[in-house]
């Protein structure tokens, strides 16, 4: 065999050789792996989504779990993951999913708002108040959160604090269409308490100082047996 046939041999064995690889996956094309597995975790957060919608909330956490590898939407996949346990009510789980949130995003005032809604819908009325307490403080003029600080307090039988707020509520918001019912139920409250002590509200200083995985406060007794009722923030 000449040596022009070997090297038509030699170029045909290395066409066969690329063709194997390039059919087989043995030459891999830089950052392919990295990317089907991004195209992977970003179908797992749309079957999130798919569940959430369809109201499916323990799928959708397993799913938006498997997305947190993802790197640009490991953010999204927690904040979905405690927006699903706020969904279901498991409160005992979406509370510090939310707090966990908080603590990477301290100035988001709507997490703040969602973690004292889902305080009062555990019952902890007290974490809730004081919460709701700071939030008014730096936002005086949130007509929906002054009304959910006082009907918090109102059903944790903070009266006192709850007719000041009140009488705030009615100066800075003259045309308020709530304040009128949050009367009857402040009223309510004063004849159901009949001079029993409310338990004592709490500060910010008792919250931050509360640890992870502490039993939650008993709730308050609510009055005149009446659940609370506020405006849904989270989400």
């Amino acid at each position: 065999m000449n040596k022009s046939c070997l090297n038509g041999l030699g170029f045909a064995l290395f066409i066969v050789l690329l063709l194997s690889c390039n059919s087989s996956g043995g030459l891999q094309v830089p950052g392919e792996t990295k990317r089907v597995q991004e195209n992977l975790l970003s179908e797992y957060f749309l079957v999130g989504d798919a569940y959430l919608e369809n109201k499916k909330y323990d799928k959708a956490i397993e799913f938006y779990t498997k997305a947190l590898e993802h790197p640009n939407l490991t953010d999204s996949a927690r904040y979905k993951i405690a927006y699903s346990y706020a969904l279901a009510e498991n409160w005992d789980k979406a509370i510090p999913a939310y707090k966990d949130l908080l603590a990477k995003d301290p100035q988001n005032m709507e997490l703040e708002k969602s973690l004292a809604y889902l305080y009062a819908r555990q019952g902890n009325l007290a974490h809730s108040a004081a919460t709701y307490r700071k939030l008014t403080e730096k936002n005086p003029y949130d007509q929906a959160l002054v009304e959910n600080f006082i009907t918090v307090l109102i059903a944790g039988n903070y009266l006192e604090e709850a007719e000041v707020a009140l009488e705030r509520l009615k100066t800075d918001f003259p045309e308020n269409t709530t304040a009128e019912e949050l009367e009857k139920q402040l009223a309510a409250g004063w004849e159901a308490l009949e001079g029993k002590p409310p338990v004592p509200l709490e500060d910010e200083k008792q919250e931050d100082a509360s640890t992870e995985g502490e039993e939650p406060p008993p709730a308050e007794e609510e009055t005149d047996g009446e659940s609370v009722s506020l405006q849904s923030t989270h989400g």
